[in-house]
């Protein structure tokens, strides 16, 4: 299925959601056409990149802070 065996997904979280939560995510899915997990994961993925991102930039900027 794969042509190179790291981009199997085999790990797993488990997430909680409240009815009206699990009901907006099944409604989002389905207005793009997706699944909820698939849904769920780019979400999870992107807000990573964002949380990554914004703290490499306050990093780098205290890090310059500290040189000058």
């Amino acid at each position: 299925m794969y042509a190179n065996p790291v981009h199997i997904r085999s790990e797993r979280f488990n997430l909680s959601l409240t009815p009206a939560e699990r009901r907006l995510v099944e409604a989002v899915a389905e207005l793009n056409g997706t699944q909820p997990s698939v849904l769920m994961r780019e979400l999870a993925i992107e807000g990573l990149k964002l949380l990554h991102g914004s703290k490499s930039a306050v990093v780098s900027e205290e890090k310059r802070h500290a040189h000058a």
